[in-house]
């Protein structure tokens, strides 16, 4: 269903990192979609790459793999297919649900 949570398990010594966390990650996604608007890739990528890194290091695996994606297509230069990959991430973060444990 593609309006279902997405649950993510993080651990709990996270907890009050995490609305920092969500703020940053935000700032980082309206900077991917206007450094695509902008076709700077270069930022793009860096961006796509370091919200991969962060988010997998969160344990948020399903931002890490969408991040990798957006990586991808900076790489090859391909508009729409960062375009996607960016609004899954809003999509992502719309859906996602954190379940603290270990």
């Amino acid at each position: 269903m593609p309006d279902s949570p997405i649950v993510e398990r993080i651990d709990p010594d996270l907890e009050e990192l995490l609305p920092r966390f969500f703020e940053v990650s935000m700032k980082d996604l309206e900077s991917m979609q206007t450094a695509l608007g902008e076709g700077d890739f270069e930022t793009l990528n860096r961006l796509g790459h370091t919200s991969r890194g962060t988010g997998c290091g969160y344990g948020f695996k399903g931002m890490g793999e969408i991040a990798h994606a957006i990586e991808r297509a900076a790489k090859a230069g391909d508009v729409e297919s960062g375009r996607e990959h960016i609004q899954r991430l809003f999509q992502y973060f719309e859906r996602v649900q954190v379940v603290f444990g270990k």
